[in-house]
């Protein structure tokens, strides 16, 4: 091989520039992050529902999201839990799809399922990459949602508006919002007057507990792939939990707003979330595997001052954190360093073989092994990260 090289120069130095050049393009291109690429054929899909039991997880939260995910190309495999208050789902992928896509179409699923979900399922619902726990590195972007609103009316802007704004953007993986409220109901009555109607307490608890009605009646067949068909009867507004008819003496029936006094309260779960005397709401987006953080931050920062647009008045979007600040200083550092060590490395070469040709010749060949290095890295797709762009400076000093 060495005889062979020997004997045709002007192949060797074609290829060693063409393989320069290549290594340079390669390098402007690489996708860079703090740790090494995570890309798992799995997404997750969890939701919470506080206070309801395994089963009713499983008829209300779990089933109708196994249902909506069947149908989409490219799942090979679903494996459900359903706890008290919590259900989780991992979705398992055809091996080389595309995670990108896969997500997104799970996502647009979850979106046109929300509506249907329990009250607290509603706000609960994420869809996100699956990362071993070992991997997981800290969140790529924090942005506080804050303004003059009731917690509840915040969560509901931030969910509606600011959330699938940012979930659906290319390099996102996942999101989770802090501080969030639920909106609810209150439900009180006067107790001599139900007794004076002949309406047992008993009966409105009754009335709300079948006020949801969720059915499977049947099953559709496209192909390969079955979809349940579901029978769906969901009050979503308070004057729907108005008309729920109670029974009272002598079988005349009421209305629920007749008999009771319904009003709107939020359930904070314990917790008094504000930012500089404004209620906040915060949004944490992480990275996908893959993906390159500074760019990723930089679509998420043109679509923040988009969003802020369409907000109601008084809202405001505001960068709480940023992972990429401190990854863009640390490959600065990295590059001031470099650069010391090869001039460094010239220095010594230069003052030991005393021959600028025989210097040239040492690091033209740590500069064409760079070069064959970034291009590798990009033909197989995996991210610059400090510990390889570490390994490279280091193996300068090496070689």
């Amino acid at each position: 091989m060495i005889r062979w090289a020997a004997g045709r120069p002007a192949v060797i130095w074609s290829l060693a520039a063409g393989l320069v050049i290549a290594g340079g393009v390669a390098f402007t291109k690489l996708p860079l992050a703090t740790k090494t690429r995570v890309d798992t054929p799995r997404i997750s899909v969890n939701a919470r529902w506080n206070g309801a039991s395994p089963e009713l997880v499983e008829t209300y939260i779990t089933s109708p999201i196994e249902a909506a995910i069947q149908g989409i190309r490219g799942v090979r495999k679903l494996t459900s839990t359903s706890q008290e208050s919590r259900a989780s789902i991992q979705v398992e992928l055809d091996p080389g799809i595309d995670m990108t896509f896969a997500r997104l179409a799970i996502l647009e699923q979850m979106e046109a399922l929300r509506a249907e979900l329990p009250g607290d399922a509603r706000s609960s619902l994420r869809v996100s990459q699956y990362v071993p726990e070992d991997l997981a590195e800290a969140p790529l972007l924090e942005i506080n949602v804050t303004g003059p609103y009731p917690a509840g009316a915040l969560t509901q802007i931030t969910n509606d508006v600011v959330v699938p704004r940012f979930a659906a953007l290319e390099g996102i993986a996942g999101y989770g919002v802090r501080g969030e409220a639920q909106n609810g109901a209150v439900i009180s009555y006067d107790g001599v007057r139900l007794r004076q109607l002949g309406i047992d307490p008993a009966q409105l608890a009754t009335a709300l507990g079948s006020a949801r009605m969720i059915d499977v009646i049947g099953a559709e067949r496209l192909g390969a792939t079955e979809r349940s068909v579901v029978l769906r009867d969901v009050p979503t507004a308070l004057e729907d939990l108005g008309r729920l008819p109670i029974v009272g003496a002598g079988g005349k029936v009421h209305r629920l707003d007749d008999v009771a006094t319904i009003r709107p309260e939020e359930d904070r779960r314990g917790n008094f979330y504000r930012l500089n005397g404004l209620t906040a709401v915060t949004l944490t987006l992480t990275r996908e595997g893959g993906a390159d953080a500074i760019k990723t931050v930089a679509r998420a920062r043109e679509a923040l001052a988009e969003t802020q647009a369409s907000l109601p008045q008084g809202v405001r979007l505001e960068v709480a954190s940023d992972s990429s600040e401190d990854l863009v200083k640390q490959l600065n550092d990295l590059m001031l360093r470099g650069a010391i060590a090869f001039g460094a490395v010239a220095l010594v070469l230069l003052l030991t073989l005393r021959s600028f040709k025989s210097t040239a010749l040492v690091l033209g060949s740590a500069t064409v092994a760079i070069a064959g290095t970034a291009l590798g890295l990009y033909l197989l797709n995996i991210p610059a990260n400090m510990l390889t762009l570490a390994g490279l400076a280091m193996g300068i000093g090496i070689l």
